[in-house]
């Protein structure tokens, strides 16, 4: 068998899993996130945060746009770091929170320039979006595994005195 069969069989297994297929029947009355679950993978899940983000603010009257370049979205001159999880199971798993660039980038070692940090919670019919300043003691906040992370829950479990609620979306 060759390398691209192997990969394909190999994937074709986890997405027909029963594990697979119970995380997505909760997504199903919600078409537009269960497309996003099912087929987008990583990157379409943070460009839907962002873009979220973005298009919340705009619907303020506050002038928003996607940059990711240092941050992912300037909100008025606020510059805004977003991070979107899909609940899985019993957890929101927030990954690769960076104050500085990682090591293949490079601008490496130095600072991002995000001021604030945006998190997206995405549950079947329900996203809560929540702000913090940038932390000054990442460890305080975060737990370290190849960039800072977060993983709880749910967004009860952040801390009320730096965290602030921005919203509940209903779907």
């Amino acid at each position: 068998m060759q390398d691209k069969e192997l990969i394909t069989e190999a994937a074709n297994k986890a997405m027909s899993s029963s594990t697979f297929l119970q995380s997505l029947e909760k997504w199903k009355p919600f078409p537009v996130l269960y497309k996003i679950k099912k087929d987008g993978g990583k990157n379409a899940v943070g460009d839907f945060g962002e873009n979220l983000v973005c298009s919340y603010y705009n619907s303020l009257g506050i002038p928003s746009k996607i940059v990711k370049n240092g941050h992912d979205v300037l909100v008025g001159n606020r510059k805004k770091e977003v991070k979107t999880a899909f609940y899985g199971g019993n957890n929101f798993w927030f990954n690769q929170i960076y104050f500085e660039y990682p090591k293949t980038h490079p601008k490496a070692g130095s600072l991002k320039d995000w001021e604030d940090l945006t998190f997206v919670f995405v549950k079947p019919g329900r996203i809560e979006i929540w702000e913090c300043e940038r932390p000054q003691i990442p460890e305080e906040l975060f737990k370290w595994n190849n960039g800072w992370m977060w993983q709880k829950a749910g967004p009860q479990k952040l801390d009320s005195s730096f965290w602030k609620h921005v919203v509940t979306l209903s779907l």
